[in-house]
């Protein structure tokens, strides 16, 4: 593929404010991207863009989704992390929006330095191991000396020296600046989630004639120095967890699984987990059993990823609730999920979508830590965290873990913040939910006060990240104004949703279940939806995983569906589950899920359990104790 070799230079016209993408990179060679389903094309750009060394280059790929009825614009779509890639995002997000979006609007996204398979930063090995490590305030040295052996070994295993300083996000703002002078210098839109959000602040501060409008979701304040931003997003995740837990309450099905005060369940678990060694009986996909150590940094990640969604939240308090009575699977398998740990192994998960290096490579060169040598940033940091711990009697990992990795992190970047965004002649959309953990709505609101020609959608029980999630407010507000140059009706506007998820209630809790084979069989059928590790496969190739009592289930692909094989699978330590389950797309008349089941222990069955999505109706049959077994009859 031949690629350009590019510099910024002159700016682009006013007429080429309505070029096309696809006018726009006619000149350009495209090829079928390998992560996505779009076509894609590779700028070579300066390793520097500082250097003036045309000697020293790099390769930025990027995305393109054309228009599919009218192009009404270019967007520019920069994803999360740092660290997130577009390019293996691009199909994914695209999907859950509106289709209209591809239909008219250009879209591009870009695997920004530091990401992607050609330079992407990853330390799988090195990463695991920092997340899992236990932490506290009562043994600082040890978790600096956690924070500095991360560094180090993350850095040996990268071997990415050159790369390593020219990482940041100004770097990657005059990458994608060149691609837009490439396709003919139109003015576009930029789009930002999470960090995203900082990317395209930035962009729109340096190089105000590209901006067609700006849309932040999940607004990062880049006015707040590091300290300000921490303790910002840990105080709020504070508030939420602790509103979690009351929710709880206000569930039945929770708040009888829990068994109490789910703020209790919690204390008392973080309490043994950081006094005790705590381990976990844990089988491996081979059958075969070990022991797993459910530390502080699974368990506080845990918490603190729950608070990212509705779903998450319900998700995090059905593993609490288990771990209440005992079992401590569901929430050790939650921590690897959350952190890409491979279960089998305990090593990081090499993700294409995800390059955690690149995380701190980016974030630590975006902001500085301080003045003197790393030992004395990271005894610094140690003494505001004992300082803030009053503030986070839960979280406060958050508030200090990531800044010790950057006090030792070889390259730093500047400890003056930027300005407050202005915006500019051009529209500045902000939204944001008031349940977002890591991007408060104070930052949302620092934004839209400061920001020039700027409007407000904030969403009530909302997430990280608010826009393409199925709701009327936001999505047609921002389809307006890409499509219609329509402006919001008023400067703030507010929408709302719940602020957890439906609760999956725990199966099997009464020994009195068990007798039942119909509720045995869809307590199977319930697991399933809730097993975490299935929750996480790519649904591609096959997979194996142990079951949390013993024995095994797979998972593999069928031309319509999946299909899984249970042998002595313990989801419950009394009864054991073998045979086969079908797991059918919805066609019609023909979708669901169907299992055929052998269940062994104090209760003896051979089942067919059946659930139709189309009709939402179940069936079963075969035999139970020797009995012939069909479904529940009501009583009069």
């Amino acid at each position: 593929m031949r690629h350009a070799v590019l510099a910024l230079g002159l700016l682009a016209s006013p007429a080429a404010a309505e070029i096309s993408l696809q006018d726009g990179a006619a000149g350009l060679d495209l090829a079928p991207c390998e992560l996505s389903n779009l076509s894609c094309t590779t700028l070579t750009v300066p390793l520097d863009h500082r250097a003036n060394d045309p000697s020293k280059t790099m390769e930025i790929t990027f995305a393109l989704s054309f228009a599919t009825v009218e192009s009404k614009g270019i967007l520019f779509y920069f994803v999360g992390g740092p660290g997130g890639s577009g390019l293996a995002s691009a199909d994914s997000y695209l999907s859950a929006f509106d289709p209209s979006l591809t239909e008219y609007m250009d879209i591009v996204f870009v695997d920004q330095r530091g990401t992607g398979p050609v330079h992407g930063l990853s330390c799988p090995k090195a990463q695991a191991t920092f997340d899992i490590a236990p932490a506290s305030l009562d043994d600082p040295n040890a978790a600096i000396e956690t924070a500095q052996t991360y560094v180090r070994d993350c850095i040996a295993e990268l071997d990415a020296d050159e790369l390593l300083p020219l990482v940041n996000t100004e770097q990657a703002i005059r990458d994608s600046e060149l691609f837009r002078q490439a396709i003919g210098g139109p003015k576009v839109w930029l789009y930002g989630e999470s960090y995203g959000t900082q990317f395209v602040q930035a962009y729109g501060t340096l190089f105000p004639q590209a901006v067609r409008g700006v849309i932040v979701d999940g607004v990062v304040d880049l006015n707040l120095s590091p300290e300000g931003f921490y303790s910002r997003y840990t105080l709020a995740a504070e508030q939420l967890l602790a509103e979690t837990f009351a929710l709880c309450a206000d569930i039945p099905a929770c708040k009888a699984d829990m068994g109490g005060d789910a703020a209790q369940v919690y204390d008392a678990l973080a309490d043994r987990v950081e006094k005790t060694r705590l381990m976990v009986p844990f089988t491996l996909a081979d059958g075969t059993q070990t022991e797993r150590q459910l530390t502080t940094g699974l368990l506080e990640a845990n918490a603190f990823y729950a608070l990212y969604s509705p779903d998450g939240r319900a998700e995090f308090l059905r593993a609490l609730a288990a771990a209440g009575r005992g079992n401590l699977q569901p929430m050790l398998l939650l921590g690897y999920s959350n952190m890409y740990i491979d279960p089998e192994t305990e090593i990081g998960i090499e993700d294409p979508g995800w390059f955690g290096a690149a995380y701190y490579a980016i974030t630590c060169t975006d902001y500085g830590s301080g003045t003197g040598t790393p030992e004395e940033r990271a005894a610094r940091i140690m003494d505001e965290a004992r300082a803030f711990a009053p503030n986070a009697p839960r979280l406060l990992r958050s508030y200090y873990i990531e800044r010790l990795a950057c006090a030792f992190w070889p390259h730093q970047g500047s400890d003056t913040r930027p300005e407050p965004f202005a915006g500019g002649d051009w529209p500045t959309l902000v939204l944001n939910g008031d349940h977002d953990p890591i991007t408060p709505i104070s930052m949302a609101y620092s934004v839209l006060d400061n920001a020039k020609n700027s409007y407000g959608v904030f969403m009530r029980g909302g997430p990280h990240v608010i826009w393409g999630r199925g709701f009327a407010c936001p999505d047609t507000i921002v389809q307006a104004l890409l499509y219609e140059g329509k402006l919001p009706a008023s400067r703030e506007q507010i929408c709302e949703q719940d602020p957890i998820g439906e609760y999956a209630p725990l199966t099997l809790t009464d020994p009195a279940q068990m007798a039942e084979p119909f509720t045995v069989a869809r307590a199977v059928d319930t697991e399933l939806l809730n097993y975490s590790p299935l929750l996480n496969w790519d649904g591609e190739h096959p997979v194996t995983f142990g079951c949390p009592y013993g024995g095994t289930l797979s998972a593999t692909t069928a031309d319509r569906g999946t299909d899984y094989a249970f042998k002595d699978c313990g989801f419950w330590p009394e009864l054991s589950i073998s045979g086969t389950g079908q797991e059918i797309a919805m066609e019609e008349g023909d979708d669901g899920l169907t299992l055929t089941l052998k269940v062994s222990g104090p209760q003896q069955g051979d089942l067919t359990y059946h659930y139709s999505t189309a009709d939402e109706a179940w069936s079963l049959s075969g035999t139970w104790n020797g009995q012939p077994a069909g479904l529940p009859r009501s009583k009069p």
